[in-house]
């Protein structure tokens, strides 16, 4: 079995785009747009932005466009460039970050964006990810993240449990997020000076039993209604909020 990335991959979407052009960590091959809808306001700036960072562009069709990107959701714009820049366990900016985020048991790529998307806004400018049980930062990953993911650190070199070991080396407060919590994530106190981990787990499996045994708090969000439990994501951006440095 063949392991080795790809040299090129099919970024899809107006924002996911923009956002790679905009950070410049990938290289890029070429633009594909729309050729019908290339008039639009959106587009034509995307086009321009693109033209202006040296990015070949190519007029086609939306058939062509759903092949590359393997998605209807493209929004009439595909950019072919390099896979998206994971981090190495070493380049976790474990020295001078306050806030990390790590996902321990999600699954799903579309909660995997909308967590990252949360992430980026909320001021936890890097995400861990564990070798498995998490997908990896695909388009279709990067698209749920609106191009969030292209600002951010995102690693995937250790498991869950390693990464919280050495979080507590480097005297994060470990925080793990679960339903099942004794402390209400209202009732807990942490300034912009405190170093933290917020530990998110999925809603199929939840964060692993040693990770909450090594937590400084277990926090939960409270609830009122009469739905068992929250969406994964929206879980993760009402803990994001609350933790905000």
């Amino acid at each position: 079995m063949n392991d080795t990335p790809p040299e090129f991959e099919f970024l899809y979407g107006v924002n996911p785009v923009f956002e790679a052009l905009r950070a410049q960590r990938r290289s890029f091959k070429c633009l594909y747009v729309n050729q019908v809808s290339s008039d639009l306001p959106r587009l034509r700036k995307l086009v321009d932005f693109a033209g202006k960072a040296g990015v070949k562009v190519l007029p086609t069709d939306k058939q062509e466009l759903m092949q590359l990107s393997q998605s209807r959701e493209h929004q009439g714009v595909v950019l072919q460039c390099s896979p998206y820049p994971l981090a190495r366990f070493d380049d976790v900016p474990w020295d001078t970050a306050r806030r990390l985020v790590l996902l321990d048991n999600i699954e799903d790529p579309h909660n995997l964006g909308a967590i990252l998307r949360s992430s980026e806004v909320f001021g936890f400018p890097c995400l861990l990810l564990p070798m498995k049980g998490t997908p990896n930062v695909y388009p279709s990953v990067v698209k749920a993240s609106a191009g969030a993911a292209e600002h951010m650190v995102i690693c995937r070199g250790a498991n869950a449990n390693r990464y919280v070991q050495v979080a507590k080396e480097k005297g994060f407060r470990i925080v793990a997020l679960d339903e099942e919590g004794s402390t209400s994530i209202d009732d807990f106190k942490a300034g912009p000076e405190d170093r933290l981990l917020l530990v998110i787990g999925g809603e199929d499996k939840s964060v692993g039993r040693y990770i909450l045994n090594l937590a400084d708090a277990v926090v939960k969000i409270p609830q009122r209604g009469h739905v068992g439990s929250l969406n994964a994501s929206v879980a993760a951006g009402i803990a994001l909020h609350a933790l905000q440095g």
